[in-house]
């Protein structure tokens, strides 16, 4: 029989589950004409009255779950938003909120790796961790998109005279994009395509549930490279960088925002 010391531990390892969940509706299809042949996309800018947390002051105390990467206090929108982005069991009173960006280079100035949103309720610290590969799409006949890079569209580039990131990520339920931008309105410039390390960069995050409630989203090719069904997460906007928000067209909503990103840890830059 089982003590009661070690039932409370299954228990607490069985609840350490986070992230989107399944969604019971499925999202219109993102009908935006776009493409890289000189075609333009609306542009579409953050929200600037949306909530931006305050920094960090002790990440090692903090936040010993994560090894690696930069983490940062974690603003949600609402309680109301925040019920919505995980479903999968209602929130109590969560606290404690924070984004982990760990990313490296996957070539050609593209980054993957990981982007993980953590906080506690009721005793129990959840973390949903979201990926993006660091390799290239298998080849399959007939399909489209073999080879390119699981990372292809996370990538730093200049948008209203600034220098900044966005890209995807997903886990078994939903997919997030994060928007990167600075936080002074003065020009940043690269280095390799990389941001000047002084520079200070906060953050949005968007997410949208997979329009599923009946299966898991398999591994062979990741959301934004699929085309029609309920595991469809793709945005033209992120994926052509004609701005900085997915979009509602595209089915996502705000969850949040984040500042004092550190860039050199976040991206693995040396």
């Amino acid at each position: 029989m089982k003590t009661m010391k070690q039932i409370s531990i299954l228990l607490a390892a069985l609840a350490l589950v986070a992230g989107c969940a399944k969604s019971k509706t499925q999202d219109p299809a993102n009908t935006n004409v776009v493409n890289n042949n000189g075609n333009t996309v609306p542009a579409v800018v953050i929200d600037p009255n949306a909530p931006i947390s305050t920094p960090v002051t002790n990440t090692t105390t903090t936040n010993s779950i994560y090894s690696s990467g930069s983490v940062s206090d974690f603003t949600p929108v609402s309680l109301s938003v925040m019920n919505q982005y995980v479903a999968t069991h209602p929130l109590n009173n969560p606290s404690n909120f924070k984004i982990n960006i760990s990313l490296a280079s996957a070539g050609r100035s593209r980054y993957g790796g990981q982007v993980s949103i953590s906080y506690l309720d009721n005793g129990i610290q959840y973390n949903g961790v979201f990926k993006s590969g660091m390799g290239t799409n298998q080849t399959f006949s007939g399909s489209y998109d073999n080879g390119k890079l699981k990372s292809e569209y996370n990538y730093w580039f200049q948008f209203n005279n600034q220098l900044v990131f966005t890209g995807f990520f997903e886990d078994q339920y939903g997919a997030i994009t994060i928007a990167l931008v600075p936080q002074s309105t003065t020009t940043t410039t690269s280095n390799d395509g990389e941001p000047i390390q002084e520079t200070a960069y906060k953050g949005y995050v968007y997410f949208k549930n997979f329009a599923t409630t009946s299966s898991q989203h398999g591994s062979v090719r990741a959301c934004w490279f699929i085309y029609q069904g309920p595991y469809d997460c793709r945005s033209n906007v992120i994926q052509y960088k004609g701005g900085l928000a997915p979009g509602p067209e595209a089915g996502y909503q705000l969850l949040g925002s984040f500042a004092t990103v550190d860039i050199k840890r976040a991206f693995s830059i040396q």
